[in-house]
């Protein structure tokens, strides 16, 4: 028998349209204590600003009051956006999130690929990798050093962006020397940092790109840390195959207007846009979207556990104008269907 699938999930906190912003908040935080209770290994919160895309742009805050409601799960942001912080208030930020959830903080960090979130940040495009860059080396600098020399150790550094000067360090991360990270996007720069990352598309195509990853995959960032190579699916179950086909294509048409209404307005597009501007068969082409009555999808993941056994799939059941009622009837049938069903 093959090794069974491991879980996590996938949170953009996505505005459906209707319903106030705390009730939107109230319903993701439900989805969080049902994937916590049910054995689901993370939770991954991404980042975005000025658009409905994101009701909940600061994820530390939104991974905050998860760390206080939850108990196994950990806790990921999909990630922060580094251009975006000041690398010195985020390295305090992340320590604290990190204490309060006793170490279930992973980090995922990235440039961002919405150019019209740079724009209205007024972060120069030509500026973007190289601000990336030196401000995780100085996080995971500052992590370590207190890690090793212990509280108010002194930290300085001398950048292109940013300078310290004998900064004293009263906060520490949870776990040592840092929290694991993830870098999603360009497989061979995670392979080459040696962290985790996600991977879309079919089954045949991960298996391809898990293949590359491990020839191209460095000792990097953290020598310890074990990789994760998770599949990406946003989920949709419901009683029958039409009733859930239904919801799916109404959320992927607003999931599509969401993701997409910042690029429309400046006319600016990144290199890849994951709603395939609205095409709904393409997503069910590429298996970027599962949906059908609880036997069709367990039978999807079926096939996964064959031809990856024991990898790791990341489910994403509220998003689009998908309601709090209709999210939770996803993750509550894939819970007892697919977790259960396959186990």
């Amino acid at each position: 028998m093959n090794p069974p699938l491991r879980f996590g999930i996938f949170d953009q906190v996505e505005h459906p349209g209707s319903g106030s912003i705390a009730d939107i908040y109230r319903d993701h935080i439900a989805l969080a204590v049902t994937a916590d209770s049910a054995g689901f290994e993370h939770y991954f919160k991404s980042e975005h600003h000025h658009v409905p895309l994101d009701a909940a742009p600061s994820v530390g805050i939104f991974l905050a009051a998860l760390s206080q409601v939850t108990s196994r799960i950990k806790l990921v942001s999909l990630v922060h956006l580094l251009p975006f912080y000041e690398p010195m208030r985020l390295y305090e930020e992340l320590c604290m999130l990190d204490q309060l959830s006793t170490g279930r903080l992973e980090f995922g960090f990235g440039k961002g690929v919405s150019p019209p979130e740079h724009l209205l940040w007024n972060i120069d495009r030509t500026a973007v990798e190289p601000r990336t860059e030196e401000s995780l080396q100085i996080i995971l600098k500052a992590m370590h050093q207190v890690k090793t020399e212990g509280l108010g150790t002194l930290f300085s550094f001398e950048g292109n962006f940013w300078t310290y000067l004998n900064a004293p360090l009263e906060i520490e991360p949870y776990q040592t020397p840092h929290p694991p990270l993830w870098r999603p996007g360009t497989l061979s720069t995670a392979a080459k940092l040696g962290v985790s990352t996600i991977i879309p598309g079919p089954a045949s195509v991960v298996i391809k790109k898990i293949s590359e990853y491990q020839q191209l995959v460095e000792p990097g960032l953290c020598p310890t840390q074990q990789p994760i190579l998770s599949l990406l699916r946003r989920v949709v179950i419901a009683p029958t195959d039409k009733e859930a086909e239904n919801i799916a294509r109404a959320g992927w048409a607003t999931f599509d207007a969401n993701l997409t209404k910042l690029f429309r307005r400046y006319d600016l597009w990144p290199p890849h846009v994951p709603s395939f501007l609205g095409d709904f068969d393409q997503a069910i082409d590429t298996d970027s979207l599962i949906c059908g009555s609880p036997q069709k999808v367990k039978e999807h993941f079926a096939d996964i556990t064959e031809k990856i056994p024991g990898g790791y799939v990341t489910v994403c059941p509220s998003w689009g104008n998908i309601s709090g009622f209709y999210a939770q009837q996803t993750l509550d049938l894939f819970i007892e269907h697919v977790m259960q069903g396959l186990s």
